[in-house]
């Protein structure tokens, strides 16, 4: 009797870590992550200002990296609206000179391994908003599924091919060198 009551404890205690593990998964992957990225003084490696506070922003740029392996219809305008929040909340942060203004925000697509329509829409969206801010949108790090579905859709297009880069330090220095291009006419 004993060992039949230890036994049905075990498997309600596991049944219930399992549960919460689903939840837990299920709950990241509706409302995931979305970290705001710095450089590393002297390097090329670019992490989250929270985790690591000696990580310099760069004035004009907006990086961020989604925490999400899929952007779809469970996530999509949860992650857009969260994106505009964010960027919203750090112009209106600080007091800010034309020097300091987000002009580009920088999207890290690395954890991004697929996409669907709905996630494809959030992003032309989001592209949209920022147009009409006097803001542009670069990616950077595409998954070959990624970079496939936003060709067939066209948003590639709109976005530019200047738009699309393989790491987060080519994003910010080509960024940084078309501002000074801009400012020097």
């Amino acid at each position: 009797m004993v060992s039949t009551i230890t036994i049905l404890h075990v498997e309600f205690g596991e049944g219930s870590i399992g549960s919460y593990l689903f939840a837990k998964v299920l709950l990241n992957s509706i409302r995931p992550a979305v970290e705001q990225l710095g450089r590393l003084p002297r390097t090329d490696i670019f992490c989250e200002v929270d985790q690591y506070p000696m990580a310099v922003k760069t004035p004009g740029l907006f990086t961020l990296r989604i925490n999400s392996s899929l952007l779809c219809f469970a996530n999509a305008n949860f992650l857009r609206e969260r994106i505009l929040k964010l960027l919203t909340q750090d112009e209106n942060g600080t007091e800010e000179t034309a020097k300091d203004r987000v002009q580009i925000l920088i999207l890290d697509m690395t954890n991004v391994m697929n996409i669907d329509t709905s996630g494809i829409l959030a992003l032309e969206e989001l592209h949209t908003e920022l147009v009409s801010l006097g803001m542009k949108l670069v990616m950077v790090n595409l998954r070959w599924q990624v970079i496939h579905k936003l060709k067939l859709s066209k948003l590639v297009e709109k976005i530019g091919a200047d738009g699309i880069f393989l790491t987060v330090a080519e994003a910010v220095d080509a960024c940084l060198a078309s501002k000074l291009a801009i400012n020097s006419l």
